[in-house]
């Protein structure tokens, strides 16, 4: 990943998949910078390494017993092997980087 397509920095609570729907959702809040469709999510592995997603659709969601309102991203993927990959990853309680660019 690119530091300098760098745009912002979102905290994930909690992620899930409906695969039906073939899509992956990642709960969570801005903590810096902005969050657009058509961005990218990155989820770092390591030094060397990240998994980037398109945005697809950004919704804001309430919370039972929450003051806060929080951002649900929807990444919409064909490739149930993206879908798989970003579900087995586990993202919950981290932050990720979103970008301008990514790989589709």
């Amino acid at each position: 990943m690119d530091q300098k397509d760098k745009v912002g920095t979102f905290r994930v609570m909690s992620s899930f998949t409906i695969r039906r729907k073939k899509e992956f959702y990642l709960i969570g809040e801005l903590l810096e910078g902005s969050l657009k469709v058509d961005y990218y999510i990155n989820v770092i592995l390591n030094t060397t390494l990240a998994v980037s997603a398109k945005i697809s659709s950004i919704e804001e969601i309430e919370i039972e017993n929450d003051s806060k309102i929080y951002q649900l991203i929807i990444i919409e993927s064909e490739d149930d092997e993206l879908n798989d990959i970003l579900f087995s990853l586990n993202v919950g309680n981290e932050n990720i980087d979103i970008t301008l660019n990514g790989k589709d």
